[in-house]
């Protein structure tokens, strides 16, 4: 018997369904993946991996549509998590990895850069979607404000000035709205 090649439906044992292009016996081109748990991949396939650009979706409903090579999100994609977050930007080796925008359910964002799925670099975040809310525009370090940055709350109240590891740091300068600084 020979191996896949071309197009064809195979239904592994457990009960996995792969609908799409074969070469030599491998997954390769344009093919759908459903596995056993409402999970699924719709997208291209190099030597049996999702290799190009594809949609996966989790069984817990999370959702990635973007690049992929050799199985691992790489390039640039968009994360749909069931909780109502999302990611989308540049990923290498399945982590967010320069410039993206992660956005949470409750309305808060962080516009910036990352390195190995964490803030990391310049950066905005904003606490809400719209006016009044607080909000940081600076340099980030391991997920966490550092370097210099400004600091505005909801009130109107900013600092300017040097953070590490979340706080405030070294110089800095404090404003409130009546005028007043320190």
């Amino acid at each position: 018997m020979g191996k896949a090649d071309g197009k064809g439906v195979y239904t592994w044992v457990n009960g996995e369904v792969y609908d799409g292009e074969w070469t030599m016996g491998l997954k390769s081109g344009y093919g759908i993946w459903r596995g056993l748990h409402n999970d699924s991949y719709i997208g291209e396939w190099h030597e049996s991996k999702a290799d190009g650009y594809g949609v996966h979706t989790w069984k817990n409903g999370d959702r990635y549509e973007g690049e992929w090579t050799q199985c691992v999100k790489h390039g640039t994609g968009t994360d749909l998590f069931i909780n109502g977050d999302s990611y989308t930007g540049d990923y290498s080796h399945g982590k967010p990895e320069g410039k993206g925008q992660y956005s949470w359910s409750n309305g808060a964002s962080y516009l910036g850069t990352f390195r190995a799925g964490m803030k990391h670099g310049k950066g905005k975040w904003r606490s809400a979607k719209g006016p009044p809310c607080n909000s940081y525009d600076g340099e980030y370090g391991g997920d966490k404000k550092n370097g210099f940055g400004n600091f505005i709350w909801a009130s109107g109240n900013c600092y300017e000035g040097n953070y590490k590891e979340d706080d405030r740091h070294g110089y800095g300068e404090m404003r409130w709205t009546d005028g007043s600084w320190y």
